[in-house]
């Protein structure tokens, strides 16, 4: 009962939606806003949407995703029917948080989101363009979780800890490249672009980058979370599990607010 109940967790994206919040969580922390639960609540059900409508298209079966892949066929009902309650949680979330420019504003993401796994066209396929995945990726997350809510509740935005958030986001998919590199066929990543190897003196690069941007900025704190973060980054001899990157990966941002704060 207890497996079940986690990997119902995980596998459905309720983990990682849960863990936007927490980025949100942070980015509030870092930009000295008050937190609002309502806007963590469109956070939580935005993620939970864009990342089931992506498992919502997934097929083939490989070894080391078999975990994941297999409960999403074979919970299907359950991932159509969370994706259609998450979808019109964020529609009366949207209506009541957001004003018109910052609806505006988002509706490119929306787009960008549904049409970057269904495209209208093969010719015009946004996963076919080369480092675009991971970049998508990290500038949703950072527009989510750091831009949006400065544009609601503050005269001003901070692109600097939005671009904090970015780069993050981009260290800690980069991990996911990696295990998929054998997988993302027709997919130009940036493990495939620039190999494995120099994958992870990226992920060093930049996450060095951040621990000296906290230590100038004398966040002590936040620059020991970067320490675990660049331990948990660590390349492995063992092939690491769904669980290592499901849940360690991605709980990273779930408990980034204690350091932010």
């Amino acid at each position: 009962m207890l497996r079940r109940t986690i990997e119902f967790i995980i596998f459905s994206n309720i983990w990682i939606s849960l863990c936007g919040v927490g980025l949100a969580i942070s980015s509030f922390f870092l930009c000295n806003l008050e937190l609002n639960f309502f806007f963590l609540g469109l956070v939580f059900f935005a993620t939970l949407f864009g990342y089931n409508l992506q498992n919502l298209s997934k097929k083939t079966i490989h070894k080391e995703r078999s975990k994941q892949i297999i409960w999403i066929q074979s919970n299907l009902i359950n991932i159509k029917t969370l994706t259609t309650i998450s979808f019109f949680f964020v529609i009366i979330f949207s209506f009541f948080l957001l004003n018109i420019n910052s609806v505006l504003c988002s509706t490119p993401f929306f787009f960008f989101v549904l049409f970057y796994r269904y495209p209208i066209l093969k010719k015009y396929n946004f996963r076919k363009i080369k480092g675009l995945k991971i970049l998508f990726i990290a500038v949703c997350w950072s527009w989510t979780c750091c831009i949006l809510p400065q544009l609601v509740f503050s005269s001003s935005v901070n692109w600097i800890v939005a671009l904090l958030v970015l780069m993050y986001v981009f260290i800690i998919t980069i991990p996911f490249d990696i295990r998929d590199t054998r997988f993302d066929q027709g997919i130009q990543t940036i493990p495939q672009m620039i190999g494995i190897q120099n994958s992870y003196i990226l992920i060093m690069f930049m996450t060095s980058i951040l621990f000296f941007i906290s230590l100038f900025n004398a966040n002590y704190k936040f620059a020991i979370f970067l320490i675990f973060t660049a331990l948990a980054l660590m390349p492995s001899k063992k092939k690491n599990s769904e669980f290592y990157y499901l849940f360690l990966l991605d709980g990273l941002l779930l408990v980034m607010p204690i350091f932010a704060i």
